[in-house]
């Protein structure tokens, strides 16, 4: 367990008690040993974890897509930076180089690629321990939600409210991790993006619909698609899920313009009516994100 993938968000207006939990945790991993891989990013608390992580001594390693703009917020003096072609190549790569993954608080994007590893392991594809830092309670409607699904599987998550915790729960798990990963893991980017404005409506909760909803809004707020997207929320099923994305809204991982990338209603008729009148938006990253540059200087 000494190369550790950590997903977390990129925002740079986050609560205190999120920065001081990711300086902490790149803290830790330099001093226990340990390396880090993440998504290369200068900005938010990925700049932070980072920063802290090499101050310590780890060997930080940041995976960069070509063709999104996260190039732009590259934190230089890593030890190890490897541009990938795109997105899905990113959270492969990140993934593929792990002993395990630690999800810390985030947005869609960070959100994506834990419900991506989820999906995975409920394939059958791998056993990598997948840990969720769940600070402040920040994770609990997502935690919720999950365990109300029929196909989640409560032992492929473990989740520990403390930075302290991660490394000596990871240091108790014997299972052996080495099982042969085949080298296509299905992901949903192509199918989200291609040439169509068929809208994307998910009407049952499930692993699967979850981790492609969650990647298509993460997409379209980094501008990748323009399609619709909607939840018919018949009999509730993803109120937890609804009120997470207004969570991190209020806790700015993603912006309150995010809560205008998708509809949601109980009725199909009505949400195909709210589907026809979703309007454009545009996320300056820059400047309603990812906020001021960090360096290790």
């Amino acid at each position: 367990m000494n190369l550790l993938t950590v997903y977390l968000g990129s925002s740079g207006h986050a609560r205190p008690v999120f920065k001081e939990a990711a300086q902490r945790l790149g803290s830790i991993i330099g001093q226990q040993g340990k390396s880090l891989i993440y998504g290369g990013m200068d900005a938010g608390l990925m700049g932070t974890l980072a920063i802290n992580a090499l101050k310590n001594g780890a060997n930080v390693t940041g995976i960069i897509p070509e063709k999104i703009k996260d190039n732009e917020r590259m934190l230089h003096s890593l030890t190890k930076t490897i541009m990938v072609e795109d997105l899905c190549d990113r959270k492969k790569l990140m993934f593929m180089m792990a002993d395990a993954v630690i999800i810390m608080p985030g947005g869609f994007g960070t959100l994506d690629e834990g419900l991506e590893v989820l999906y995975w392991n409920w394939l059958g594809l791998h056993n990598k321990p997948i840990v969720l830092l769940n600070i402040d309670n920040y994770w609990t409607k997502i935690i919720d939600y999950l365990n109300s699904l029929t196909d989640f599987n409560k032992n492929s998550l473990i989740v520990v409210n403390n930075v302290d915790e991660i490394i000596p729960t990871l240091e108790k798990i014997t299972t052996q991790t080495t099982m042969k990963i085949p080298p296509h893991l299905p992901h949903f980017e192509d199918e989200i993006t291609r040439n169509t404005a068929q809208p994307i409506i998910i009407d049952r909760a499930n692993i699967e619909n979850t981790y492609f909803v969650i990647c298509a809004l993460g997409l379209k707020q980094l501008g990748q698609h323009n399609r619709a997207i909607g939840f018919l929320n018949t009999n509730g099923t993803f109120d937890k899920l609804l009120k997470w994305i207004e969570i991190s809204a209020e806790e700015t991982f993603i912006t309150t313009k995010c809560l205008k990338l998708f509809s949601a209603h109980n009725d199909e008729n009505v949400l195909r009516q709210l589907l026809e009148k979703q309007e454009a938006v545009k996320i300056d990253l820059h400047k309603e994100k990812w906020g001021a540059k960090q360096t290790s200087d």
